[in-house]
């Protein structure tokens, strides 16, 4: 088999360099228009013009090239008309933010994949293992009256106004505040609902017991009517502490069928305390049982101008 000449191959390299799209060669200059001039072994030079440089049209080549450095880029025409190849550096560069960008997507999709399934094995993991006492670090992520809702990394209860204070009064929104964080105890759950209704360690102990240690049944004690219900009227003893005075218990006059047509709300009258209920904190009065002692209060003129 003949031998190629050294020319044919020369000749033969630089017919193979047509089928590149890309190529790197040496800086031979930079003029003052911002034209790099490449040479990259091709019987002509490569020339890239400031447009082909970079999209900001205020970057100017020097600051990033001098001669004799080596630099890539794209053939955008084999002949520009002027006997030199027309090359753009800014389209390989944008091709590779490109290719970076793609390569980024798909690391930041697969890295969100396994987060995924992480987060739905912890999950499992969590339903597995929680029991009813189990305490957890919780964050609020919801303030209601009746009670706030508590975010677990992995599941969301509720912790209900009764499970955090003994006062009924309680405004929870002066209390607690969004993404605060409190520990909670498990009171109850539903594995197959996903739902937690939580207690909260730091309610404490009940002060009805503390306060109702004090009083006796047959004690007389002087009180405010509150509220009303269909069945009585509720009287404040001492803030925080309150009875009931039974429909049947309010007068020996007549029989009462509606309280509020008997009493007023913040009418002070004479009780007699007649039930105390330790194991469901009620506590029972009766003013008829006191009737003509509450006269320096009003009760007996009152109730004396509905007969």
């Amino acid at each position: 088999m003949e031998e190629k000449s050294f020319k044919e191959l020369y000749n033969e390299t630089l017919s193979n360099k047509k089928f590149d799209k890309t190529i790197t060669g040496k800086v031979i200059s930079i003029s003052s228009k911002g034209e790099i001039f490449v040479d990259f072994g091709y019987k002509a030079d490569g020339i890239i013009p400031l447009s082909e440089y970079s999209d900001n049209e205020n970057k100017n080549p020097k600051e990033e090239f001098k001669e004799g450095d080596t630099i890539s880029a794209d053939v955008v025409k084999w002949n520009d008309g002027y006997g030199n190849v027309l090359l753009s550096y800014k389209r390989l560069k944008n091709r590779e933010e490109y290719k970076l960008q793609k390569e980024r997507k798909i690391q930041e999709a697969e890295k969100r994949k396994q987060e995924k399934e992480q987060f739905t094995k912890n999950k499992a993991s969590f339903w597995d293992n929680i029991k009813v006492g189990n305490t957890y670090l919780g964050t609020i992520s919801k303030i209601e009256n009746y009670g706030l809702f508590i975010d677990l990394q992995f599941a969301r209860g509720l912790l209900h106004i009764s499970e955090i204070t003994w006062d009924k009064e309680t405004k929870l929104s002066e209390k607690f505040s969004i993404n605060e964080q409190i520990e909670v105890t498990v009171k109850s759950f539903d594995k197959d609902a996903q739902k937690i209704e939580f207690s909260y360690p730091l309610k404490g102990e009940n002060p009805w017991y503390e306060i109702v240690s004090k009083y006796n049944i047959n004690d007389i004690v002087t009180c405010k009517v509150v509220k009303f219900a269909p069945f009585g009227a509720f009287v404040q003893i001492e803030p925080g502490f309150e009875g009931l005075v039974h429909n049947s218990e309010i007068t020996s006059l007549k029989r009462v069928t509606k309280p509020d047509e008997e009493l007023k709300i913040g009418q002070i009258v004479n009780a007699k305390i007649i039930n105390i209920d330790k194991e469901k904190c009620k506590i029972g009065l009766s003013i008829k049982e006191l009737e003509g002692t509450s006269s320096e209060y009003g009760y007996e003129e009152y109730i004396n101008s509905k007969i």
